[in-house]
C-alpha cells in the first residue's frame, strides 16, 4: 500500500523520532501490517535508545550485506525484524534495527537498491506491508538516495527555524535533481514540519517550494521517551506528539495510496490534482 521515507538535515530536526512516531501510531485496517526500517548511513538508534537496549540477540540492517551478496537479501530481512507491536497482539509492528555503526555502511553500495526493490514488492504482496524508511540526515544522499527514490512519499522533517530550513534546502535541491535525473517525479517530496521555532509551517513551506504533509507539536516529554525509552506514564499514548502523529499517520496513508493510483492507473483515469488538492488542504487547515 505504501513506501514512505523520512529525511532530515543537519541540526537534529527529529527524522527518526518522527518515523518512529508514525511505525507506533500507524493505521492497519484490513490486517496491514508496518515495518519501519532504520536505513540511516550514519547508524540506528531505536534498540539503543527507544527499546533501552532491552532486546537481546544481534539483529540490524548490518547483516544484510552479506546476504544480499548470496541471494538470500529477503529471509534474512525477515530474520531481522523486531516486533514493537503491544503486548498479546499480532505481529504488525516491526522494526529493522540500523547500522551499529557508519562504517557498516560502505558495505551496503551494491544492496540499496535491491533493499527498495523488496520494499517495493512487500507493499505489492495481498497479505501486505506498508513501509516506513528512516533515512536520517544522510541517508536521501549518496548511495542510500534508491530509497527515497523508489519511496511512493518522501517526507522531509523541518522544524519551524531559520537553522533547519537553512540546512533543509540544499537537502531538498539534491533530492529534487536525483528524482529528476531517474525520470521520477519531483511532486512527491513534502515536509512533516516540526512546531519548535519562531515561523509558521507555511513560511517554511514557501521557502523550501513543497507541500506540507503534516505538522508536529515540538512534544520534548514524549519525544524523550522515543529517543531514550521508558514508558512515558499513563498520558503518553494522548501526548499532543502522538496524537498528532496519528492524524499525520493517517494522512501519509492516503497519500500514499493517492500517489499509488495516480502512477498505476489507466492514464484516463489517473487523478493527476489529487496529491496537489490533500496536500495544499492540509496547509490551509493548519494555517487557519
Amino acid at each position: 500500500m505504501a513506501v514512505i521515507a523520512f529525511c532530515g538535515a543537519s541540526g537534529g530536526p527529529g527524522a527518526t523520532t518522527t518515523a518512529l512516531t508514525a511505525l507506533l501510531t500507524w493505521p492497519l485496517q484490513g490486517g496491514r501490517r508496518v515495518v519501519l526500517a532504520e536505513c540511516d548511513p550514519d547508524g540506528g538508534s531505536v534498540a539503543a535508545g527507544y527499546l533501552e537496549s532491552r532486546v537481546f540477540g544481534d539483529h540490524g540492517l548490518h547483516h544484510l550485506q552479506i546476504a544480499d551478496r548470496r541471494g538470500h537479501l529477503e529471509e534474512v530481512f525477515w530474520q531481522q525484524l523486531l516486533n514493537l507491536s503491544e503486548p498479546e497482539t499480532d505481529a504488525n509492528r516491526l522494526l529493522l534495527p540500523g547500522l551499529a555503526s557508519p562504517a557498516q555502511a560502505a558495505g551496503l553500495h551494491q544492496t540499496w537498491p535491491r533493499l527498495a526493490q523488496l520494499f517495493r514488492d512487500l507493499e505489492q504482496r495481498e497479505s501486505g506491508y506498508d513501509i516506513l524508511v528512516d533515512l536520517g540526515r544522510s541517508g536521501a544522499a549518496g548511495a542510500a538516495s534508491a530509497l527515497a527514490r523508489s519511496a511512493d512519499l518522501t517526507a522531509i522533517v523541518v522544524r519551524t527555524t531559520l537553522r533547519a530550513v537553512h540546512a533543509a534546502k540544499p537537502r531538498v535541491e539534491a533530492l529534487r535533481a536525483a528524482l529528476q535525473l531517474h525520470g521520477r517525479d519531483s511532486s512527491r517530496i513534502g515536509l512533516v514540519v516540526i512546531g519548535e521555532g519562531p515561523y509558521r509551517a507555511r513560511d517554511v513551506a514557501e521557502q523550501l517550494q513543497l507541500p506540507i504533509f503534516a505538522e508536529l507539536p515540538f512534544d520534548e516529554k514524549a519525544a524523550r521517551v522515543l529517543t531514550h525509552g521508558g514508558d512515558g506514564g499513563r498520558g503518553f499514548a494522548g501526548a499532543p506528539l502522538m496524537r498528532k502523529g496519528a492524524e499525520m499517520a493517517r494522512m501519509l496513508q492516503a497519500l500514499a495510496v493517492q500517489e499509488h493510483l495516480r502512477l498505476h492507473a489507466p492514464a484516463e483515469l489517473r487523478p493527476s490534482t489529487v496529491l496537489r488538492r490533500l496536500t495544499k488542504g492540509a496547509a490551509h487547515d493548519s494555517a487557519r
